[in-house]
């Protein structure tokens, strides 16, 4: 059996390990030590696991992760979502649906400084669906607008999988980041649109308008916060004032800062916040200790050139290849983990796509909405679930009926990626001169 063979049969442990729940990183370590013992003596592979375990350990790039993560659990702590979801709601006034628009507009901001899906999933959750449901909405409104919302924190800057996603293949985190400004953007106007055209075939789904809001100025004005962080943080990257770590450093100073002096966070919050950035960061970092086994020994067994040569002899075109690429990622993603998926099939994909003569930022930006895809799709779906473990009362069966408009609005998105590349690829350029 050649290497090739063997890392293929790795990666389909790895999947089928996923499947059954094995935790990502095991799932990973595992498939990775085991592939690589098969094609390499025992001694070359303790040696690749302690450099792998010092390369992991001293990768500044990684520095990122606690500061950016700690930012979004301080800013839950402090209030930032509630007064964020105010002024998203005051924002679209006296329309139809404004609460459960002004849930995908606060969920996208808010995403701008969680940086994770699942984070901004559970803050909006507890901040918006006991409001939507008071308000009278559909719990299938309730549960796709919450779900997908969700989905903006993992795209929108900053965002933890896009700084996985570069220390894999070696891209520029800032470039990375640029990159899912505009179909961050582009995918929350769809979703807006998707709240529409559902209040439009069922206008029962939303309750009348409320008239009765004063002072909608005011509210706006309370969202100040976020503009502040996400202005400084990722302003601050890309006029030249900081790096990645120093913005997300002085972000964290800012969210606390300004927690304490006009918010809610306290003493006990703010050891909270620091508890569950602890948690995370340490999930987090024993996932990336394995991913990083695991790419090192895909690419001993030369997995990516053997796939190169399978389609250059069927002849398959570029574009053929990105969309079985694609279709793989929509259908794995109905059953896996997103981060797992995207940890375990980027090192394979990555130089295939590269060979081919694709832009490496753009398949950046288009492996993260397409694993979006999955975070909301049936049976799966790890925002489904966040919502169901605070919401236990909403059926299932109306929150997967109400995620279908959002699906088709990531199906949108992903086919414009595709016709029109420079959505990804023109900021970095732009910010690059």
């Amino acid at each position: 059996m050649t290497p090739a063979m063997i890392a293929g049969l790795s990666v389909l442990a790895v999947t089928m390990m996923l499947f059954i729940r094995v935790p990502v990183s095991v799932a990973l370590g595992l498939a990775g030590t085991g592939g690589y013992l098969a094609i390499a003596k025992p001694a070359a592979v303790l040696h690749v696991v302690g450099s792998t375990l010092i390369q992991v350990g001293t990768e500044y790039t990684l520095t990122v992760v606690p500061l950016f993560v700690m930012m979004g659990a301080v800013a839950m702590r402090a209030g930032m979502s509630q007064r964020l979801f105010a002024a998203s709601t005051a924002l679209f006034g006296r329309l139809r649906g404004a609460e459960s628009m002004a849930t995908v507009v606060a969920s996208g901001a808010f995403g701008a400084v969680a940086g994770s899906s699942l984070a901004t999933t559970a803050t909006m959750t507890r901040v918006a669906g006991p409001e939507l449901r008071r308000r009278g909405y559909h719990d299938s409104m309730v549960g796709g607008t919450l779900a997908a919302g969700g989905t903006l924190g993992i795209l929108i800057p900053p965002s933890v999988a896009l700084v996985i996603y570069a220390l894999i293949t070696g891209q520029s985190v800032a470039e990375l980041f640029a990159a899912g400004i505009l179909p961050g953007l582009i995918l929350m106007g769809l979703y807006v649109v998707a709240v529409l055209w559902s209040i439009w075939r069922n206008p029962d789904s939303a309750p009348a308008p409320d008239c009765n809001m004063p002072n909608r100025l005011i509210e706006i004005i309370k969202g100040w916060e976020v503009v502040l962080l996400f202005g400084t943080t990722i302003g601050g990257i890309y006029a030249g004032w900081f790096t990645p770590t120093e913005a997300a450093s002085i972000g964290l100073f800012l969210a606390i800062a300004t927690g304490f002096l006009v918010g809610d966070l306290t003493i006990r919050g703010l050891i909270a916040a620091l508890e569950e950035t602890v948690l995370t960061t340490a999930a987090l970092f024993f996932v990336v200790l394995a991913a990083t086994l695991f790419a090192y020994f895909i690419i001993q067994a030369k997995l990516p050139p053997a796939l190169i040569g399978i389609a250059e002899s069927l002849a398959f075109p570029p574009w053929a290849v990105i969309g079985t690429i694609i279709i793989f990622y929509l259908i794995a993603g109905c059953f896996l983990d997103g981060m797992g998926m995207m940890l375990a099939s980027v090192p394979v994909f990555y130089p295939v796509v590269t060979a081919l003569g694709y832009d490496p930022i753009w398949f950046g930006i288009l492996v993260v909405v397409v694993i979006e895809v999955g975070l909301i799709t049936p049976p799966i779906g790890m925002n489904i679930f966040v919502i169901r473990a605070q919401m236990p009362d909403l059926p299932l069966g109306a929150v997967y009926k109400g995620v279908l408009p959002f699906i088709v609005a990531q199906l949108v998105l992903i086919a414009l990626l595709m016709l029109q590349p420079g959505l990804a690829t023109t900021l970095p350029q732009w910010f690059a001169q």
